[in-house]
């Protein structure tokens, strides 16, 4: 499945803006404990939004909702990604680990 990218929406500085308040957010909420870098969370925000144009338009045409609603999504579907990242990384171990437990003769 193809998803369609309409990056229009982040011709508004404001929406860009916000991707990389939510970058920064998830970065120092994560960062540490689930390896997240500002620059990889920053282009996965831009991504996010420019594949839900519709969210974007909703929440800038809502003067209920805002650029403020808009964070707080963005917030949100980042941390679902790398939460569900980190997640299948636990499950995996690295050539170093395996190596180490089949100890000296497997070297």
């Amino acid at each position: 499945m193809t998803e369609t990218a309409d990056w229009s929406v982040l011709d508004d500085p404001e929406v860009v803006r916000v991707a990389g308040r939510a970058a920064r957010a998830v970065t120092l909420a994560y960062g540490d404990r689930l390896t997240i870098e500002y620059d990889d969370a920053y282009q996965e925000a831009l991504l996010r939004l420019a594949t839900r144009p519709e969210l974007v338009r909703e929440c800038i045409a809502d003067s209920t909702l805002g650029y403020g609603v808009l964070h707080r999504r963005l917030v949100l579907d980042l941390t679902d990604k790398v939460k569900t990242e980190a997640r299948h990384r636990t499950r995996h171990l690295s050539y170093e680990a395996l190596l180490a437990a089949a100890g000296p003769e497997a070297a």
